[in-house]
């Protein structure tokens, strides 16, 4: 991508700075879609936000000359070795693509080169899953984070910071206790912000709903002025339309089951299973009868077996199973 020598004249302030370099690995990332680039060209016809994603080429750029340096590689090799998967303990179906991996340790690069030459606030480190595909990440601060199918997270540590963007997905953070360091989570138009605790923050689209698990977290949200205070079991949902947040009391449990790999419900409307379940299958369950969507349902099941789950449900439910020639399974009244 050229930018004119005009346009890198602008200068560029370090919160721009760091919006191009979260934008320049997201662009990175093997499941970056076209609406995140269409996205990307949006923000990028702002000549100031083109001076900023110009440096930060140059920076990448800058790092192919460094070749052969001692120290660099030595790093470079110490990156790639805290990526590499087989150095964390997992679980199967719980890792991150080598191509990642590598992705990964090139922003660890990246982080060491732009301190010690450019003294600025620090490129972020991306980690991302496909749709089928779970992981669990230990930060340098101890802090850990589960990511569910199908998201990508933004992390900048820094002396007195610990940022992390939630671009799409889920992810359950459980954070480090470090009072000199706040911990933020940033995901639509909020900031959660957490000193020691666990919670989840779940980014769909244009609805971010954030649920904490353990501690206390605190939710802002500066568009609208909203300040909340959660405690354990509270989950707030609000949107990028700027209603106001919404609040209630949930069962954590249910919430959390993903990361045990399992799906668990108590009480939970048809349609809300079914929507769940569709997260992790290839092959779609499809409710007939909408008013079937009400039926409470309760049980563990299988993530990623559609079918299993349809055969359950019609043992549990007033409910038929039918195979459709799309390879989509329906739900019938019986």
């Amino acid at each position: 991508m050229n930018v004119s020598d005009d346009m890198t004249s602008v200068a560029a302030g370090p919160e721009v700075l760091a919006e191009a370099e979260r934008w320049f690995a997201r662009l990175k990332t093997s499941n970056c879609s076209a609406d995140d680039r269409a996205a990307f060209e949006r923000w990028h016809a702002d000549p100031g936000h083109a001076a900023a994603y110009a440096q930060t080429e140059q920076l990448w750029e800058g790092i192919g000359t460094l070749a052969g340096n001692a120290e660099l590689e030595a790093m470079s090799a110490q990156a790639l070795r805290a990526t590499d998967p087989r150095s964390r303990q997992q679980r199967a179906g719980w890792h991150m693509p080598l191509a990642l991996a590598a992705s990964v340790a090139m922003c660890a690069l990246v982080l060491v080169f732009a301190l010690g030459v450019f003294d600025r606030v620090p490129p972020p480190v991306v980690y991302a899953t496909g749709p089928d595909q779970r992981d669990t990440v230990r930060l340098a601060d101890g802090s850990q984070l589960t990511l569910n199918a199908d998201t990508v997270v933004a992390v900048r540590m820094g002396n007195d910071r610990r940022a992390v963007v939630l671009e799409q997905g889920e992810a359950m953070f459980g954070v480090a206790h470090d009072p000199r360091r706040p911990f933020r989570v940033e995901a639509g138009n909020g900031t959660v912000t957490a000193l020691g605790t666990r919670f989840q923050v779940r980014h769909d689209q244009a609805q971010v709903t954030v649920t904490l698990l353990e501690g206390s977290v605190a939710l802002d949200r500066p568009d609208s002025g909203e300040h909340w205070q959660l405690s354990p079991g509270d989950q707030a949902t609000y949107s990028d339309s700027g209603t106001p947040v919404a609040l209630r009391m949930v069962d954590t449990e249910v919430i959390s089951s993903w990361t045990r790999g399992r799906l668990l419900f108590r009480s939970t409307p048809l349609a809300e299973v079914v929507a769940e379940v569709n997260r992790y299958a290839g092959t779609q369950l499809r409710l007939e009868d909408p008013l079937l969507g009400a039926l409470p349902v309760s049980g563990t099941f299988p993530m990623g077996d559609s079918e299993s789950v349809a055969l359950a449900l019609q043992a549990l439910l007033p409910v038929r199973v039918e195979q459709g020639g799309d390879g989509s399974i329906s739900l019938h009244r019986k």
